[in-house]
């Protein structure tokens, strides 16, 4: 805003436009709308994530580069484009220079949706913010509509979410807890499919060489009440580790078991399995009754034990900490609980444990269980060893 004056004697009573000319510059003032701080840390850890943010606005062009540039959206060779420059580009140029154009300044609807459909066009899952009723079509086309919660009731019921606070910070932290759940999802998985893993190997093993079944059906109900449940929701409460905002995105088309995570299980189920298969070897030389018993001890530790590696597929049990995850040590504890129960002389029966197993037979069993869990760990650490 400019200031100015111009002198005027005292019989002057009215003011015309020719009056305003000639005027005396006094000085200038600006006004800002200044990002929030918050915003700078969220826009490097968006990059961090493999997620590229780009500003679309009806602001002019230099003013928009101006603010991409002091919040770190904008890098060197980056391009601003206007409504006008967008149009006059091909669908080849526009997709040539897609990746350097991080502002758009002066844009129509239809650029709005030019622009997320050639990200769509990559292959890229798109996000779009807006508030007003001309974003509507651009939100409903991307992949993840968001609307302002200040904005217009045509934007909301065009998007996916609304954005209550309508802070830019709040997305990042949207997309760090959906990778934290996404994760999580997956480490319940290994840990569900490995210990059933281990159960199969060792009843076909039996099968094969013509031993007794090492799991009653009992045994694998009580094996299934105690290890398929409260351990699978405690994973499912595992915090978000170290890198989780410094993966890239996955891919659309990307399925349950891609990253490792088929590897994990069936190594983490063979181990449970063998396991089993030794004790239940051990247990024979005794009688077939031991060895059910001490395949079935086996079994059921090892199952409850992998807890622990499980909730992680690249840390060891030693960095994440035993009591960072409060939950996961009560269901450990319960399914112990649990088992116990088994061994108790009225009970035993019912489980198809002999009387003769005692603390000598539970040593060997029990020290199978950790081994295998140990290997997982171990595995675990050479592994992050070789991917450094």
């Amino acid at each position: 805003m400019a200031y100015a004056y111009k002198p005027a004697s005292d019989d002057k009573k009215e003011l015309t436009l020719t009056d305003e000319n000639d005027l005396i510059l006094i000085g200038l003032s600006a006004m800002i709308d200044p990002p929030r701080e918050a915003v700078y840390d969220s826009i490097a850890e968006a990059k961090k994530a493999g997620i590229k943010t780009i500003m679309i606005t009806g602001d002019h062009k230099t003013t928009a580069q101006a603010i991409a540039k002091d919040i770190g959206l904008m890098n060197e060779g980056d391009m601003a484009l206007t409504g006008q420059e967008l149009d006059a580009l091909t669908e080849d140029e526009l997709r040539d220079n897609l990746q350097k154009i991080s502002v758009y300044a002066r844009v129509s609807p239809e650029n709005k949706i030019r622009i997320v459909r050639a990200w769509q066009n990559e292959h890229q899952v798109t996000a779009m913010t807006g508030d007003g009723v001309n974003d509507a079509p651009a939100l409903k086309q991307a992949n993840i509509g968001i609307a302002m919660g200040s904005g217009t009731d045509v934007a909301k019921d065009a998007s996916s979410m609304i954005l209550t606070d309508d802070n830019f910070v709040s997305i990042v932290s949207a997309v760090s807890i959906g990778r934290v759940v996404y994760d999580n999802i997956k480490k319940s998985i290994s840990y569900l499919f490995s210990g059933n893993l281990g159960a199969i190997i060792a009843i076909v093993f039996a099968l094969i060489v013509g031993w007794v079944n090492p799991f009653t059906a009992l045994q694998l109900l009580f094996i299934n009440l105690v290890n398929d449940s409260v351990p699978a929701i405690a994973i499912g409460m595992e915090k978000a580790e170290p890198d989780v905002m410094e993966k890239a995105p996955r891919q659309l088309n990307e399925g349950i078991f891609a990253n490792g995570l088929m590897r994990i299980i069936l190594i983490r189920g063979s181990l449970i399995g063998i396991a089993a298969i030794i004790s239940q070897y051990v247990g024979q030389k005794t009688s077939p009754e031991m060895g059910v018993a001490m395949a079935f001890t086996t079994l059921i530790l090892a199952r409850t034990l992998q807890t622990f590696a499980a909730r992680s597929n690249s840390q060891n049990i030693f960095k994440l900490g035993f009591t960072t995850n409060k939950y996961v040590l009560m269901a450990v504890t319960f399914c112990l609980a649990l088992y116990s129960l088994t061994t108790l002389p009225f009970l035993r029966e019912i489980f198809s444990i002999p009387a003769s197993f005692g603390w000598s037979e539970w040593a060997v069993a029990a020290g199978l269980a950790v081994i295998a869990v140990i290997c997982m760990e171990i595995l675990k650490s050479i592994k992050g060893i070789f991917e450094k």
